[in-house]
Parts: C-alpha cells; structure tokens; sequence
C-alpha cells in the first residue's frame, strides 16, 4: 500500500479502528483486572480464616468460589460454618451466596440458605430453617456504615439447658418457634448506632403444647450511645453493652384483641450488665394481658405476680382498661411504684 493509498482512508474510518482496539484493549485489561480481583479474594479469604483459627474463633467455606464476571463480584460458600471456642458455641448453614456491583464494591447484598444448626455450651442447641433470608452491607474506606438483614418463614425448635429438677428427673424441655418474617437494621450515627428490630407473627409453643401466647407483633427502635465502634467488632458480642447507655425510642409488643404495650425512655448498663433506667410504658387491654400471661407464669407464685401488676395498673388507671405509667429499672430489678415487679437479665 503507498503512501497515497494510506492517504485515501477516510478519517471515520480510521477512528472507528482506533475505538475498536480501545475497546478491545479495555475488554482485556478489564477481564485481567477482575479475575486478579477474584484471585486475590479467594486466596486472601482463606489466609485469614486460617490465621482466625489460632485464635478460637473461626469459620469455613465450604467449596469457595468468587463468581459474577463480568459486571459483578462475589463470594460463593456450599456451606458455611462458625466456631467460638471461647465461647464455646458452633454454627453450621447451608449455602452461601454474595455479589456486590464492580462499580460499587462497598454494597454487597448476601442470602444465606438453612437448615441451621446451632449449639451453645453446655446444653442449649437450636435447629432453624426459613424460606428466604438475604442481608445488605455498605461500607466505606473507614469500615462498615450499615447492615441490614430480613428473614421470611423462619421455624425451628431449640432443646433449652436443664435445670437442677430437670437434671435430677434426666428431663429436657424444646421450644419450638416460628415467625413469618423479621428485620434487623444497624447504622453508624456519628459516635453512635442505631438500631431497629421486627418480627411479625412470631409464635412459641414449650415440649410441644399449646402456643405460649397469641402470635405476638413485636418492635424496637434504639439508640446506643458510642457504639459505633461495634459495627467494626464484627456486631454484638457477649458483655459488649457493658458500661453503655443508650435511648429506646420505642418498643412495642402486639398480642392482637387490642393487646398492645409501648415502652419508651433512656437506659445504662454497668459493668456486671445490669440494667437501669425510666421508662414511660403504655398498656392497652390490661385484663386481655391478665388472662394471656396467667397461662405462661402458671405456677402459683408467677400467677400472683402477674394478677398483682395487673391490678395495680387497673388502680392507676382509675380502673380502666387502659394504662400509662412510670417504670423505674434499678440494676436490674424493675419497679412499679415503689414495688419490685421483675428481673431483667444481665446483658
């Protein structure tokens, strides 16, 4: 070809040409980059879970494989399981897939599959299943911002440890549990983190007998104050509330029949996590309460506990149905007018 000949090509044509080894040229270098990514994923995933196993503290990927080209990333598990010798609690789950957008990799959306089992020293095992259970992450170049998970038709049944009679008797007791869906939302506010808990239709019956009480609605939406830091720790973990304070804005628990009890107010847990604060706590269908939680406290001291509130909130109430009161929370023990009402557990 001369000169002229080369002279002869049109422009158009001679930058379509340039923009198709472009492309080409980006295409290669692209698909190099994404594979050298998944490389690096997978083989720097599986240093650290064995580094983790030094430490107590571990968990495997069964069959890992990071998938998604070209416009996604992320990591694939058969199963997955987790161990916490310290604490002395293992957890093993079906399937488990990811994928974050490669133009986006701080927001990756996940899906777990059951059955779950769970064991928690010394006795308490759990066996759970559901129908759909997927959560979202978003991080930044300083860590996890915000996490949410959300479960659909979950059930399961949980052997609870033994008490001193029942360990006599050789006698185990199994709850079984459902729910037909839930959420969990955690968000970085500043120093702080936001919560916001649900659970809809949540159900539980004791060694297989009637349902405890009516399929209860319940939410809770709360405010930890300097705890920002726990969405780097991997979430909440034993005694990481202790010497903490925080705000419950609201929680509210739904039995249905106009069964409804909001609470509200700020809290602290000490170093023994125990609980104190005031609460502002509103209960509807005082008598509907009454009758529902006689069955479950039906020995002859938890029944008297439970008619005792109930008829002090109907005196308060100038004997209505209805009532608002003051809940005070002293290290762990609530009162009700100057009167112990209950124990709260240690956080």
């Amino acid at each position: 070809m001369t000169a002229a000949d080369i002279a002869e090509i049109p422009v158009g044509s001679r930058k379509i040409r340039r923009l198709a080894i472009g492309v080409v040229l980006f295409l290669v270098l692209y698909s190099g980059a994404w594979f050298l990514a998944a490389n690096q994923i997978e083989s720097r995933l599986s240093a650290f879970l064995m580094e983790r196993q030094a430490t107590g503290s571990s968990a495997q990927c069964g069959g890992m494989d990071v998938r998604g080209f070209p416009f996604r990333i992320g990591l694939f598990c058969d199963t997955v399981r987790l161990d916490d010798a310290t604490q002395g609690a293992s957890a093993t789950f079906g399937a488990l897939r990811s994928a974050a957008q490669v133009y986006r990799p701080g927001h990756a959306v996940i899906e777990l599959d059951g059955p779950a089992e769970i064991r928690v020293s010394p006795d308490l095992s759990v066996s759970v299943d559901w129908a759909l259970m997927h959560a979202s992450i978003q991080a930044t170049l300083s860590g996890l911002d915000r996490t949410s998970m959300t479960y659909d038709k979950l059930a399961g049944t949980a052997v609870l440890p033994a008490t001193e009679e029942d360990a006599v008797a050789g006698a185990t007791h199994k709850l079984a549990f459902s729910a037909a869906h839930g959420e969990t939302h955690f968000r970085q506010n500043g120093p702080d983190l936001d919560a916001a808990l649900s659970v809809d239709q949540f159900d539980a019956k004791l060694d297989n007998g009637l349902s405890l009480l009516p399929p209860i609605n319940a939410s809770a939406d709360m405010t930890l104050v300097g705890q920002a830091a726990l969405m780097q720790a991997g979430g909440l973990k034993p005694k990481a509330l202790r010497n903490s304070k925080g705000e419950m804005r609201n929680l509210t628990l739904d039995l249905g029949g106009g069964m409804v009890t909001t609470a509200s107010g700020p809290f602290s847990v000490d170093d023994r996590g125990l609980i104190s604060g005031e609460f502002r706590v509103t209960m509807k269908n005082i008598e509907g309460w009454r009758q529902n939680l006689v069955k479950v406290f039906s020995n002859e001291d938890g029944t008297a506990v439970v008619n005792n509130i109930a008829n002090m909130l109907t005196a308060l109430a100038d004997g209505k149905n209805e009532a608002t009161v003051k809940l005070n929370v002293r290290d762990g023990i609530a009162f009700l007018a100057f009167f112990p009402i209950g124990e709260l557990p240690q956080l």
